[in-house]
């Protein structure tokens, strides 16, 4: 009986975020920095955020002790496709998004905070930059 219910675990962990990237970027069509994302999620006691300004990284803990981690780059994505996407969309500041995929909601609320607060969109890497989160 303890292997099954050890089993049943690991299914409904993995089965937990279908389709959901690890991976994403936010993207904003104006300049901002690791600081404006702290600011944008300041009123908001339920999350933690450290901060590493000069080298342009964030942290926002989420319960469970879980973190989205952010790393601000230059929109320089390296491939054709990928940087005609990003001048057709005018994105001129760039982040790498890392998150935990199983704490997708959390995630989604505070990806919506952030560009409810100063705008950008975020989108998984992938592909077809999807899924995406305004």
């Amino acid at each position: 009986m303890k292997n099954k219910s050890k089993l049943k675990k690991i299914r409904e962990k993995s089965a937990a975020a279908p389709g959901i990237p690890k991976e994403w970027f936010y993207m904003q069509q104006k300049a901002v920095t690791v600081r404006d994302i702290e600011q944008a999620l300041k009123e908001d006691d339920t999350v933690n955020v450290e901060i590493w300004e000069e080298i342009g990284v964030l942290e926002v803990e989420i319960p469970e002790q879980k973190s989205m981690d952010f790393e601000q780059t230059k929109p320089d994505l390296r491939d054709e496709y990928s940087n005609a996407w990003l001048a057709e969309h005018e994105v001129k500041s760039l982040f790498f998004v890392t998150l935990d995929a199983e704490n997708f909601g959390k995630a989604q609320e505070i990806m919506q905070k952030i560009t409810g607060k100063i705008g950008g969109f975020f989108c998984g890497d992938t592909e077809d930059f999807k899924p995406l989160v305004k």
